[in-house]
């Protein structure tokens, strides 16, 4: 009997969860409306969206690497390397400012950007799963060793200067369809959604919850662990490129430290959202929605005109908050 209701718990656990993210949804907006009626205006609504779209992206790959019981805390790190190479290959290649180069290097400039983007993210979540796997040490502390690896090599590759696009590639990060509804958003939209069908439909998202839940078991079962855990961090590298070109098409420059902060956010969001630090629980949907709600955040501070260092302090007591619930949780299933 206590057997059959642990297996039932654990199985509404998402939806339940979902349930709670939410209500605390529904009870910030009230509560900043009341403070400021513009917070509901589609204006603003859309703007949350269009910020948290990079986080978005960035989360649902450690989101579904966390799933298998795996974290990646140099997703900051990667997204700031991989703005800095995407923006400095256009820069590069069209001899900004001045921009005049032979008409091939404007036609072939972004194709380059972005193979080279997209193979470099792959080849960063490829090697960061092949060290962690190899290695057999805890993924935290490699991906905190890998974390300050990278931030030092786009130290490197910038010399601490910045790279401006100088209006040149805007579309991914301001361009709006239909002049109102940011692609920034759509690409959001996609990705979660690819999320949940991986996680819920494909062999590959069963795989991640085995090794999440039993990794010795989902061995023993015939799943080859090693790949599966290589393949999502390379997943990851591959996000964080997509993330990057859209954060560097939104700002219009890049710095060795322009992502840096989204390492913090996007575990926040992944955690929030109900994805277990031991793995083998959670989903896109509580993923999705754990990202809403630290974007509700930052921005009903703002609306309501409260310090904006007052941001951190409450994203990680979020984080206390929701990691001792997550505990609390499992040890009385």
């Amino acid at each position: 009997m206590a057997q059959g209701f642990s297996a039932v718990f654990r199985k509404r656990a998402p939806i339940e969860q979902a349930y709670i993210l939410l209500l605390l949804i529904v009870a910030i907006s009230v509560v900043t409306t009341i403070v400021n009626r513009r917070f509901v205006n589609p204006t603003n609504i859309i703007n949350i969206f269009q910020q948290i779209a990079v986080l978005g992206i960035v989360a649902s790959g450690v989101g579904m690497l966390l799933v298998s019981g795996h974290v990646d805390i140099s997703v900051g790190s990667q997204v700031s390397l991989l703005g800095v190479i995407f923006a400095m290959l256009i820069q590069k290649i069209l001899g900004l400012p001045e921009g005049n180069v032979a008409p091939w290097r404007q036609t072939f400039v972004y194709p380059i950007a972005f193979a080279l983007t997209f193979g470099i993210g792959a080849l960063v979540g490829f090697v960061n799963g092949v060290t962690v796997v190899k290695s057999r040490a805890n993924s935290f502390i490699i991906s905190l060793g890998f974390m300050s690896a990278y931030h030092g090599l786009a130290l490197l590759v910038t010399g601490g200067a910045s790279y401006m696009l100088f209006g040149r590639f805007e579309t991914l990060g301001r361009g709006r369809l239909f002049h109102y509804l940011p692609i920034s958003i759509l690409f959001f939209l996609g990705v979660v959604i690819l999320s949940y069908l991986i996680l819920k439909y494909f062999r590959y998202g069963r795989f991640l919850y085995a090794i999440g839940s039993n990794r010795r078991a989902a061995h023993v079962s015939g799943i080859n662990t090693d790949r599966v855990v290589i393949r999502a961090y390379t997943v990851v590298g591959i996000l964080n490129a997509l993330a990057a070109i859209i954060l560097i098409s939104r700002v219009g420059s890049a710095l060795a430290t322009t992502g840096d902060a989204y390492a913090l956010d996007a575990l926040a969001s992944v955690i929030v959202g109900g994805v277990a630090l031991s793995g083998g629980k959670g989903g896109a949907l509580n993923i999705f929605l754990g990202v809403v709600l630290i974007g509700l955040i930052g921005n009903a501070l703002i609306i309501m005109n409260v310090n904006p260092y007052a941001r951190d302090l409450v994203i990680g007591l979020i984080i206390i908050a929701a990691v001792t619930l997550s505990q609390l949780s499992e040890s009385r299933s």
